[in-house]
């Protein structure tokens, strides 16, 4: 049966499936990027998307964000903040702001993933604080041991957790 998204979100992941065929065009042809983009086998390609996915998720799917699955929930503020800071560097935690770094936080502290939960929850008391200042929010994140702060290590527990919970992708699912 094949997969149907939320409505909420089925614009959104479109535009992301579009997207990542602009990369990869033989593979609109021969081997489409599914809307269900968890079921790519293709680890690399898989987290690929997973970083593009922020970028496509519409203001109004933004504004709505308790009604996505529970997935998309914890997906969407980690790799928003992981694409800007690809970009910006330590830039990105003060251009998400308290909102979306609080939903970080909690995204990472409900994966299983504390001490990253921990470092970036120091980081947002810096934000509040000091909301321009890029280098105390820095400071704040490093502050905190965390063997998360290794890009490696970071993704690879990402990918453990989001292909070993699957379900998480289709509505009505709980950890």
């Amino acid at each position: 049966m094949p997969y149907t998204p939320p409505p909420l979100l089925e614009p959104s992941l479109r535009a992301l499936q579009d997207y990542m065929h602009r990369f990869y065009p033989d593979r609109a042809e021969i081997d489409p990027i599914p809307l269900d983009f968890w079921s790519v086998a293709d680890d690399d390609l898989f987290l690929e998307i997973l970083s593009y996915m922020p970028l496509h998720i519409s203001e109004e799917a933004q504004a709505r964000i308790a009604e996505w699955p529970v997935a998309f929930q914890l997906a969407f503020p980690i790799f928003w903040l992981e694409d800007d800071y690809e970009f910006n560097g330590w830039t990105a935690l003060t251009n998400a702001g308290e909102e979306l770094l609080q939903l970080a936080v909690d995204a990472y502290d409900r994966i299983g993933m504390h001490s990253e939960a921990q470092a970036l929850a120091k980081a947002l008391v810096s934000v509040r604080q000091a909301p321009a200042d890029e280098a105390a929010a820095e400071r704040a994140y490093k502050s905190m041991p965390n063997p998360y702060a290794d890009d490696e290590a970071k993704f690879e527990e990402l990918l453990r957790f989001f292909r070993g919970n699957a379900g998480l992708w289709q509505a009505g699912k709980q950890p």
